[in-house]
């Protein structure tokens, strides 16, 4: 019975096997084309205005004698998205006012979650979320700095997502930013979406019967515009519940004045400042942690992880925010004569099994074996369509790895800057992908992703280095890297990009 419910081909999973119908593939293809335009737009017209930094002085309150909470200073400093880093400030500055006490313990660093806040002070709701964090974390009311780190998996999506909408509701409030994709930006790009996987869906239902050596073109095409169209669903819904916020007037200038105010604390917070200080620097380290003068506190006050994926940076003079990439597609990383070698193995074998497969498909191979079984003629076949289909992702790869293997192996790219992370990949890695490769991270091999930034650019991809061609987190580096893979050829350290000593 499951033999024969796997065999039916309209209205099952095997149908999908059709070529798409030419007017279905035509709606997918511009579907995926004009979506993807809409949200690249949606990017740039919506991207945060910004002005030259203030005057190096602690900005005045706001109208009505409100001062911005370091977690509202974290969202105007940092794009206006809410990094990982005001989660560790929240903590700070509920230490400031006395709704935790931070003492050392043999010591260790420990979280005391029973104190006495000052009259009439009162919790905003992520403040109240987070002193709930460490409240869970605490036994007989304390708990210790190796415990908050231990505990980051607690802080999961919904966690986060509920934070930052908490701490934009705030921003708000005081009239500093509004949402940054409204609903102009996001329902043509749904609707382009919906229409296009739906397209998607009936092409393949209704397509051609047709074999795969006549029409691997139009399939092909149909997988690449159906994969970016889920893509593109995705990071609109990421869209949908995020936190990003579009800066009204006042947070623009309220964003210039605590750049501003960065540079002071610049100058005058020391490096070994800690956060066993008074409450009047515990809110200024607070500020300074948002705004990566003081990352240090971050490992001392272990709330939540650092975030791998953004960085403070002050190369090319101006202090700014980078995002990082960690590439994770096979091969990168590697050697380009090796990935070369391996990727012609790949492509030859891959190509000969697609064509075996496409003979048993057309019933010209295995012709004795199918004839023993006649029953079951179809769905062989049919499988064996399907299985040639799924050779042309290593067919591509395999082509992709020779041509970046030929280029890599006489192209070099140079950059000197700042190493502003520096990751193992088992650190950065998806969930689905670290129990791949942390048997590998367990042996004596040694990788690690360098994040260098030249001041030129807002997104870094990462290049992976081994042992003898790392550097070090924080240091100025002329770092040697092949262009398509990523592989680190040499690093010399040139300095540091850390800030001097207290003047």
């Amino acid at each position: 019975m499951m033999t024969s419910m796997l065999a039916v081909e309209h209205g099952g999973a095997l149908a999908f096997l059709h070529r798409p119908s030419t007017t279905a593939l035509s709606i997918v293809v511009v579907c995926a084309v004009l979506g993807w335009g809409l949200h690249w737009f949606a990017e740039w017209s919506t991207r945060p205005r910004s002005e030259p930094p203030g005057a190096a002085r602690r900005p005045a309150p706001l109208e009505g004698g409100t001062v911005e909470p370091p977690a509202v200073v974290a969202l105007l400093t940092n794009g206006f998205d809410v990094p990982r880093s005001a989660v560790v400030a929240t903590a700070l500055d509920l230490a400031a006012r006395g709704w935790i006490r931070l003492t050392t313990i043999d010591d260790e660093l420990v979280v005391v979650t029973r104190a006495n806040a000052g009259s009439g002070d009162t919790l905003r709701p992520f403040e109240q979320q987070v002193l709930n964090h460490l409240a869970a974390r605490a036994f007989n009311d304390v708990t210790s700095a190796n415990t908050l780190a231990a505990s980051h998996h607690r802080l999961d999506r919904r966690w986060w997502l509920r934070y930052g909408r908490a701490v934009v509701a705030q921003s708000q409030q005081l009239g500093l930013s509004g949402r940054r994709y409204t609903l102009v930006e996001l329902a043509p790009v749904t609707v382009v979406a919906v229409v296009g996987l739906a397209a998607s869906w009936l092409g393949a239902r209704g397509g051609d019967e047709i074999a795969v050596s006549e029409s691997w073109q139009s399939r092909l095409v149909w997988v690449i515009a159906f994969a970016a169209l889920l893509v593109l669903a995705w990071q609109t819904a990421m869209r949908t519940v995020g936190s990003a916020q579009r800066p009204t007037d006042l947070g623009v200038a309220r964003s210039a004045a605590w750049m501003g105010y960065r540079g002071r604390l610049r100058d005058r917070i020391p490096a070994h400042a800690s956060v066993l200080a008074p409450p009047a620097q515990q809110i200024a380290l607070a500020n300074a942690t948002v705004m990566g003068v003081a990352e240090h506190i971050l490992d001392e006050l272990p709330v939540a992880p650092e975030d791998h994926r953004s960085a403070w940076s002050e190369a090319g003079g101006t202090p700014h925010v980078v995002r990082v990439r960690y590439p994770t597609r096979p091969g990168y990383g590697q050697h380009p004569l090796k990935v070369g070698g391996v990727g012609v193995v790949v492509f030859f074998a891959s190509r000969w099994i697609r064509g075996f497969l496409g003979r048993v498909s057309d019933g010209e191979s295995l012709q004795s074996l199918l004839d023993r079984i006649p029953g079951q003629v179809d769905l062989i076949e049919k499988i064996a369509d399907l299985l040639a289909i799924a050779c042309w992702l290593p067919i591509i790869w395999g082509a992709w790895a020779v041509i970046a293997g030929a280029i890599d192996s006489v192209a070099t790219r140079e950059r000197l800057g700042s190493v502003v992370r520096a990751r193992r990949p088992i650190e950065v890695l998806p969930p689905l992908l670290v129990n791949v490769v942390k048997p590998f991270a367990e042996r004596d091999r040694f990788s690690t992703y360098l994040a260098v930034d030249d001041g030129k650019r807002r997104w870094i991809t990462a290049w992976l280095a081994n042992e003898r061609s790392a550097a070090p987190q924080g240091a100025q580096a002329k770092v040697r890297a092949t262009p398509l893979l990523g592989y680190v050829r040499s690093s010399e350290p040139v300095g540091t990009a850390t800030r001097s000593a207290e003047r």
